[in-house]
Order: C-alpha cells, then structure tokens, then sequence
C-alpha cells in the first residue's frame, strides 16, 4: 500500500488491490475509487470546487 496524501477534509491513497481511494477524513466514508491517481485527484478538486467556502485561488493537493 502506498503513503496516504491529505487535501483538505480528503485523503488519497492506493488500496491493496492497486486502486486509488479517495476518503473524507471527517465522515470516514469512501468517495470512489480510481484506477488512476489523477482521476482521484480531479474527483477531490470537484468536491473542493463545489464547497462555496473555498478560495478560487486555493490549489488542489
């Protein structure tokens, strides 16, 4: 299993199975999971991009 990346309330890592998990730290639930790592990260941009508090000039991870 790979290092775990935390963006924002999100995490992303590589499960056992070679799939990339992205997960909401807070509620604990799984979002997706992704053979590749940029559609997870596309994945966890949306959601910070849907979030009306969140900065236009804030970067994804």
């Amino acid at each position: 299993m790979s290092e775990r990346e935390q963006c924002g309330d999100f995490e992303i890592y590589q499960d056992e199975e070679d799939w990339w998990v992205v997960k909401n730290t807070i509620t604990k639930v799984i979002i997706g999971k992704f053979l590749k790592k940029d559609d997870a990260l596309e994945k966890i941009a949306a959601f910070l991009q849907s979030d009306d508090e969140t900065a236009e000039s804030e970067s994804v991870c």
